[in-house]
């Protein structure tokens, strides 16, 4: 099978998820193209691919425009092929938010006509280590206080990579 993986990052952790994705892909067999959504060329020709995972992070409510956009303008093409979401969010990662990630989901599936076979909920990072002092200080005071661990002196990964590769494997035996 041959597979295009496109994502839209902000921080790095989606480019970070849309990798291990297409390693796993490519280790059970697979062939696999990774573009970075800010850099698609015009050009792509996406037909020749049998099968699609569009990577999205989650800001300030909705997942980046750029994806919404190439997703919007491949809509239908993109229904006519196996495909999936995975839609990267704090929110996923936090218990009581679980619904609010949903709603990501269900808000850019209605904006983009698309509807992808499968969709991951994938927790994201906490980049305390590139935030200026006001992103910080946002971050400490409405997401750290739901975790419990407000300790800005690191990073913070809420990616669940098992949950990852499982979702993979069931991509994989669903495509066939």
């Amino acid at each position: 099978m041959n597979v295009l993986i496109v994502y839209g990052t902000t921080e790095g952790q989606t480019r970070k998820i849309a990798a291990r994705t297409a390693a796993h892909i490519r280790e059970r067999g697979h062939q696999v193209e990774l573009q970075d959504s800010a850099a698609l060329a015009s050009d792509l020709k996406l037909g020749p691919f049998d099968a699609f995972v569009i990577a999205a992070s989650v800001h300030q409510e909705h997942h980046q425009e750029i994806v919404t956009n190439f997703v919007f303008a491949h809509h239908e093409l993109l229904n006519t092929k196996h495909s999936a979401l995975i839609s990267v969010s704090l929110s996923a990662a936090l218990e009581d938010q679980k619904t609010e990630a949903q709603n990501y989901v269900d808000r850019f599936v209605s904006v983009t006509g698309w509807q992808p076979r499968m969709t991951l909920l994938l927790g994201g990072a906490l980049r305390f280590t590139k935030y200026d002092y006001f992103q910080e200080q946002f971050v400490k005071f409405v997401v750290m206080k739901r975790s419990g661990d407000p300790s800005p002196e690191r990073d913070h990964e809420f990616t669940d990579w098992n949950a990852l590769a499982d979702f993979a494997d069931r991509f994989l035996e669903t495509a066939g």
